[in-house]
């Protein structure tokens, strides 16, 4: 089965990825999506490099003038998929594999398994058993290195954190973030009597390429950027932007760091007013210095413990991103075994099947 190529255009696609690791392991918000009434969820499994992420893009692809599909990327591996949402026909395709591993909790009601492993040849997989066994296990102590460099990161963040919140003058602060809700989200008519919805997805994740940022879910909109190396104002600023603009009845969607143990807010989108905020740096944004809200003479009697521990937390992520490139080799070494054993006419068959089925779904 081919790669069939995707474009992450901002019109024809919705980008996240669809979890990320942490130091308790992989993360993903996507269950409770699954498990809602109104979603209908096809369960693909197989092994790696079986065609799983494939068989996502053409679904993306052959079905995008349906529905504009939402592409949730690996962070393991960003160049491949792990699910596919379609919004409006109810639908999520999605990898249902380790590490985000996904069971029909109403079989055939409510999700339904689409098994490739009934497309690849058992014989050529007993023949490579050893080397199977051993890349699989290589690859789980990759990733429970990365578990241990995240715990370390958090546990530094933390500091800083606790740093940040004690030099922040807090009454200043909330005093201009409600200026900023008064200017940006006082645009309808009345106040909507309709609380809007928090959806979180994961916009950053570490992984093998760096720590990525999928920028294109900020495509067309206005962008405020808070570069916080504290976390403490943009936490504080983007939770109090986000509470008046659900107040107000929009929706919001909030993207969290992976580099923190707790719900620290990343990035913040409202989607209705084409508006987004980012701790971090980001092309043409509207810049707010974060500075302006801390005690600069108490940030710099703690100098010494903030330098040493932004630096050796950007040490650990080093080596965060240097173990999952080393995961994603031995990943690769795995696919090598399963792409000889895969038929995959038969792959492209039932992804064809799947479409259609789909299609016929909400007919």
């Amino acid at each position: 089965m081919s790669d069939c190529p995707i474009t992450t255009k901002s019109q024809e696609y919705i980008s996240f990825f669809l979890g990320c690791p942490t130091q308790d392991g992989f993360v993903t918000n996507i269950h409770s999506l699954i498990a809602s009434e109104g979603y209908f969820t096809y369960i693909i499994k197989g092994g790696p490099g079986t065609g799983k992420s494939s068989l996502m893009k053409l679904s993306a692809s052959s079905l995008k003038e349906l529905d504009k599909p939402e592409l949730y990327f690996c962070s393991s591996d960003p160049g491949s998929l792990d699910a596919v949402i379609f919004p409006r026909l109810k639908v999520i395709i999605i990898d249902g594999t380790a590490p985000h591993v996904v069971e029909p909790e109403y079989p055939g009601a409510s999700q339904s398994i689409v098994n490739l492993g009934e497309c690849w040849k058992p014989e050529l997989l007993k023949e490579s058993k050893r080397d199977i066994i051993s890349a699989t296990r290589r690859n789980l102590k990759y990733h429970a290195l990365v578990r241990r460099y995240l715990k370390v990161i958090a546990s530094l963040n933390e500091d800083l954190m606790s740093i940040g919140e004690s030099c922040m003058n807090i009454e200043k602060l909330d005093s201009y973030c409600e200026r900023l809700a008064q200017k940006l989200l006082c645009k309808k008519s009345q106040k909507s009597k309709t609380a809007g919805e928090t959806f979180y997805k994961q916009i950053s994740s570490v992984t093998p390429e760096g720590v990525l940022t999928l920028s294109q879910s900020f495509e067309g909109m206005s962008v405020y950027a808070v570069d916080d190396a504290l976390f403490s104002v943009s936490d504080r600023l983007l939770k109090a932007i986000s509470k008046r603009a659900t107040e107000c009845g929009y929706d919001v969607t909030v993207g969290t760091s992976v580099f923190h143990g707790g719900e620290v807010y990343k990035e913040l989108i409202i989607p209705e007013l084409k508006t987004a905020f980012i701790n971090g740096k980001h092309e043409s944004a509207a810049k707010i210095n974060a500075l302006r809200f801390y005690d600069k003479w108490a940030l710099k009697e703690k100098k010494g413990r903030i330098l040493f521990d932004r630096g050796i937390a950007a040490e650990f992520i080093n080596e965060a991103v240097q173990a999952l490139k080393s995961a994603k080799a031995v990943h690769d070494e795995l696919e090598s075994y399963y792409i000889r054993a895969m038929d995959f006419d038969e792959v492209t068959k039932r992804a064809n099947r799947l479409i259609e089925e789909i299609k016929n779904l909400r007919a």
